[in-house]
């Protein structure tokens, strides 16, 4: 499947059911910053594309699902955050996921749609052409904030302010005998500080997309909107955008 068979014919969202409806105006009405008020806009997109509200079940039939996490997924995670928040993989590791991809073909993540699945897929994208870390291990990013990204970024020494000094460096530096040799840095610096920009402006729009999908997921499931459940279909969804990348982007 290609990029573009996954992100053409964009679909309306809607509610699925009165009880998302109540959520989403719920989550609206409690708007006191940019964050909460993103839920105003939202409610209000889902009820335009929802023809009749009288028709609409009062929750959406729940599917047979074990919302219990097991021992080695549990592990995992824990590893996970000992590790601050990116995954370490072995060479066999990474191995087995690319021969599981290749025998599962392309895949998406049914509950998002068509506008949130092409800014997930970009931003992996942004991720990749960073060069920040080996994209067997990306998929993480997509569930921090800003200002984990931020933290993290500065650890690597790619941060805005680190990158923005090697660049002010290099031009004090300008010489004639190195000319083109430091126009070259400079002009990869300056890519590199376009990506990071892109990656942090654009960093709450992606949780929020993976927010919003694993609510309706929730919802269209066993409908329990607790904290801990929601956060783990969160993460989950995470590493589902990944494969979604990389089996319809690349095809493994």
């Amino acid at each position: 499947m290609k990029k573009r068979d996954i992100v053409k014919g964009l679909i309306n969202e809607k509610f699925a059911s009165k009880a998302q409806q109540r959520y989403f105006y719920a989550k609206c009405d409690d708007a006191s910053n940019k964050e909460e008020r993103d839920w105003c806009d939202r409610a209000k997109e889902f009820s335009d594309d929802t023809p009749n509200f009288k028709n609409l079940p009062e929750k959406v039939k729940k599917e047979s699902t074990n919302p219990k996490m097991k021992k080695g997924e549990l592990m995992e995670y824990i590893n996970f955050k000992k590790n601050g928040g990116v995954k370490k993989l072995r060479k066999k590791d990474i191995v087995k996921e690319q021969r599981d991809q290749r025998n599962r073909g392309p895949q998406i993540v049914e509950e998002m749609d068509n506008h949130g699945r092409r800014d997930v897929m970009r931003y992996l994208e942004y991720i990749r052409e960073s060069g920040l870390l080996n994209m067997f291990g990306a998929y993480p990013l997509l569930n921090w904030t800003r200002k984990d990204m931020e933290r993290w970024l500065y650890g690597q020494k790619q941060d805005i302010e680190s990158i923005e000094y090697q660049i002010e460096e290099l031009k004090n530096d300008y010489e004639d005998d190195y000319e083109d040799d430091n126009e070259s840095e400079i002009e990869l610096l300056e890519e590199q500080l376009r990506i990071i920009n892109y990656l942090l402006n654009n960093k709450q729009k992606i949780r929020d997309i993976l927010i919003r999908t694993a609510l309706k997921r929730i919802e269209n499931g066993n409908g329990d909107m607790e904290t801990r459940n929601v956060q783990r279909v969160f993460e989950k969804l995470a590493k589902e955008s990944w494969v979604m990348w990389t089996t319809g982007i690349y095809g493994q």
